[in-house]
């Protein structure tokens, strides 16, 4: 399968892909993953970081579905971290015209959530995952989750915005796990992943994806 990690011009996307992926990974099932960035932020803390849990494949091109997908071993979880979507609306296109599951990550803040639901410029992202059925074999846009980064413990935004998410028209399905706000986290790029800290939030990520039925049942813990 695949998951395509997407983001608006939000921070943490790259942070959540990486250790994703190392919670899967952890949890017994086959991975790979996927640049699809123009900075390639993720390509460079696989090479740093010295416990990256498999390679990193450079995948920052407009024709994804045509030339990336069909090279992929599709027994294996590939996790694609897509980018900022108003930055590389060609590369998001052809990603969501072949992904399994989107995952948006969305910091809990008024400028975040303007961002996704109506930038000044650009087109928002609801729009732009919508749109991709028309490029789809289903006729239907992925499955698509909202993942909320950066949460301060004890503050009301992240109920706010999931409430102003789950409201909206259309609605998003936003996800209950929520990744905290914590330096271990968000100094996370380029360094190894394994701290408690950068575990704990996304093995309940995993639980939660496998419980709502978006993952096949992991096969151990490690």
């Amino acid at each position: 399968m695949l998951i395509a990690s997407l983001k608006p011009r939000t921070m943490g996307g790259t942070t959540n892909t990486g250790l994703l992926t190392y919670a899967l990974a952890r949890a017994g099932h086959p991975v790979a993953c996927y640049d699809a960035d123009e900075s390639l932020q993720l390509s460079a803390w696989a090479r740093d970081a010295g416990d990256f849990p498999c390679r990193v494949h450079e995948a920052d091109t407009p024709a994804f579905a045509e030339t990336v997908y069909p090279t992929m071993d599709h027994d294996r979880i590939n996790v694609v971290d897509a980018g900022h979507a108003e930055n590389h609306p060609d590369i998001v296109d052809s990603v969501l015209e072949v992904a399994d599951l989107a995952i948006v990550t969305l910091s809990p803040t008024q400028p975040d959530y303007d961002r996704l639901t109506k930038p000044e410029r650009g087109t928002p992202l609801a729009k732009v995952i919508r749109q991709s059925a028309a490029l789809r074999e289903s006729g239907q846009p992925p499955t698509t989750v909202v993942l909320l980064n950066r949460c301060q413990a004890g503050a009301a935004s992240p109920k706010k915005y999931a409430a102003l998410l789950t409201g909206a028209d259309p609605a998003w399905t936003v996800l209950s796990t929520r990744i905290p706000r914590r330096e271990a986290i968000a100094s996370a790029v380029g360094f190894p992943c394994d701290k408690p800290e950068r575990k704990a939030p996304y093995d309940a990520l995993v639980t939660e994806l496998t419980r709502l039925g978006h993952l096949p049942e992991a096969r151990r813990h490690a």
